[in-house]
């Protein structure tokens, strides 16, 4: 049977003729449609290629899931994703500037933060990537968007595991023991962090194994054991044991130095995070005078930035772990005009006493509440910093503040490249 691609669907969800939809097929396109279940468009499927089809260079592209752009050339990805911010705007009745997208210069091979899964594979343990929508982890570790050195850490990692006879963790038979690995990659001193991710105490061999592990690797700068004690599909839970080093990395962003530890939130993409933040605080146009308030401000990256140009940064985070990294980089680098909150967002806001200027806030892809918004409305900031990794929730949330503030610009940022997410960074100003 063959189909024709009309258009896509949020990007990633071909509609074609007969209104049958499927992956991996770019509008104008044609293809033997072949009947599996997950109605995927494999490169040797395609009668007519577009223009924009790029070759797929992964081996298991079609079966991860984690890619939704292998199959496309760079700059069509661009424009999909630029459009989708505008398109979204549109149908909102959003009337805005739309500013060009901040592209990649590094498009593959650009994340810092790598999670690899444990499994058994002919009597050996294997890391891999989770299989969309599944449990099943497909044995790879060469993967196209990771940092290449940590996809080579994690093949010696699992050669000294089968080496010292350590079993993957078996969910279903409650055997083993690696459940996952997890690396974090310093963009400034290029070092890095590894976390061992183990069901139950037991590691036997640990130091040995991180000691071979660092001299064939000197940039791993500690290794660190997160235990498990439940079945849990979250990779890392609270208790922890340091094996080697100091338990942490540092990174920088210009003279801003920064503590990364094991469970940090910190944006995966440092080549397109310095330009996000970049991006940010320009259209912030903080002056010495101003008080900021930055909310969702995990372990302090963007306020501690911002304090060098405001008088004084009030930043606030619900998570206890990144609150406490926070005020540890706050020491680290000798910066006395940046105040750390921990609690409930909301609530804090409303226990504020003070003038705001700015409000800078990253939430997490739910976006912002409506009560959160509310309460931002009450205090009236004349300028307001939305950074967003949703744009649907972003959108949402700016119909809202429009009540009180004009949409002044929108700016997508590339975050994700070889991906259908798109960040994006909206200035409002109080009308």
């Amino acid at each position: 049977m063959e189909i024709k691609c009309l258009r896509l669907n949020d990007m990633t969800e071909s509609v074609c003729d007969s209104n049958m939809k499927v992956k991996y097929l770019l509008p104008g396109e044609t293809a033997h449609f072949v009947n599996r279940k997950n109605k995927i468009i494999h490169e040797t499927d395609i009668i007519s290629a577009s223009p924009n089809r790029t070759k797929v260079v992964c081996p298991i592209f079609y079966e991860c899931g984690g890619c939704d752009f292998l199959h496309i050339s760079y700059e069509e990805q661009l424009k999909m994703k630029a459009w989708h911010v505008r398109d979204l705007c549109i149908k909102s009745n959003i009337k805005t500037e739309f500013l060009p997208i901040i592209a990649s210069d590094k498009p593959r091979h650009y994340r810092h933060k790598v999670v690899a899964s444990a499994t058994e594979s002919k009597g050996k343990l294997r890391f891999g990537l989770y299989q969309e929508g599944t449990k099943h982890v497909i044995p790879f570790t060469n993967c196209f968007i990771q940092d290449q050195t940590a996809n080579k850490i994690i093949v010696s990692l699992e050669n000294l595991f089968n080496k010292y006879k350590i079993k993957a963790y078996d969910m279903d038979k409650k055997i083993g023991m690696i459940k996952h690995v997890l690396l974090r990659k310093s963009y400034h001193y290029q070092n890095f962090l590894l976390c061992i991710v183990t069901q139950g105490n037991l590691l036997p061999n640990a130091k040995k194994i991180a000691q071979e592990l660092v001299q064939l690797h000197p940039e791993v700068q500690t290794v660190v054991q997160n235990i498990h004690h439940k079945q849990t599909s979250f990779v890392l839970l609270d208790e922890e044991k340091i094996i080697y080093g100091s338990g942490y990395i540092l990174d920088a962003i210009g003279v801003i130095r920064f503590r990364l530890s094991a469970k940090s939130f910190y944006q995966v993409n440092p080549y397109q995070m310095i330009k996000l933040y970049q991006s940010a605080l320009d259209a912030a146009e903080i002056k010495p005078t101003d008080v900021v308030l930055d909310t969702y401000s995990g372990i302090g990256t963007i306020s501690l930035l911002a304090a060098k140009k405001a008088r004084e940064v009030i930043a606030i985070e619900s998570n206890a772990s990144a609150h406490l990294d926070a005020v540890f980089n706050r020491k680290l680098n000798q910066i006395q005009n940046v105040r750390f909150i921990q609690g409930d967002v909301e609530q804090a806001i409303l226990n504020l006493n003070q003038t705001i200027d700015v409000l800078i806030l990253d939430p997490t892809r739910d976006g912002a509440s409506e009560k959160f918004l509310e309460t931002v409305m009450l205090l009236k900031p004349k300028r307001i910093v939305y950074i967003s990794c949703e744009p649907k929730t972003q959108v949402r949330d700016l119909k809202l503040l429009s009540r009180l503030y004009q949409v002044k610009h929108i700016q997508p940022v590339d975050m994700f490249s070889q991906s259908a997410h798109v960040e994006s960074i909206t200035l409002l100003s109080l009308k």
